[in-house]
């Protein structure tokens, strides 16, 4: 082999590697998309213009909000400054209670969170520092 094939050898592997990294990449970006969920405050919630992205939210369930009928359950959390009306269908979490915090997985759909899932914390001494943020504003 001349010196040319060899540059020429290399320069083929070292793009065919980029091109499959690159292929990987993509790969790897679109398989996370579908599976990434924002969280959001419920104030960042009403700011929010798209209704078809899958989202957690967190708050502190507002007092006297919580209202159940069978398994619908509907009730308010709030961030301190807004507040958004959830619905959730199924059994809430045993430490879910008013004035506590709760997270809930699901869609905004015409300023009500429609819940598919609902975590209750187990004390107020955590909180994400997204949510305590805004609370403290």
């Amino acid at each position: 082999m001349s010196i040319s094939n060899k540059k020429r050898m290399r320069i083929i592997f070292i793009s065919f590697g980029i091109f499959v990294l690159l292929l990987t990449s993509i790969t790897l970006l679109i398989a996370f998309r579908s599976g990434i969920e924002f969280y959001k405050s419920p104030t960042q919630l009403l700011e929010l213009k798209d209704d078809t992205v899958r989202l957690r939210a967190g708050g502190l369930v507002v007092r006297n909000s919580v209202q159940r009928t069978g398994v619908d359950n509907l009730f308010v959390i709030t961030d301190g400054t807004n507040e958004v009306e959830v619905q959730y269908t199924g059994v809430l979490p045993d430490l879910f209670a008013e004035g506590r915090g709760v997270i809930v997985r699901g869609k905004l759909k015409d300023n009500v969170f429609i819940a598919s899932q609902v975590l209750a914390k187990h004390d107020e001494k955590y909180m994400p520092r997204e949510i305590k943020n805004n609370m403290t504003n």
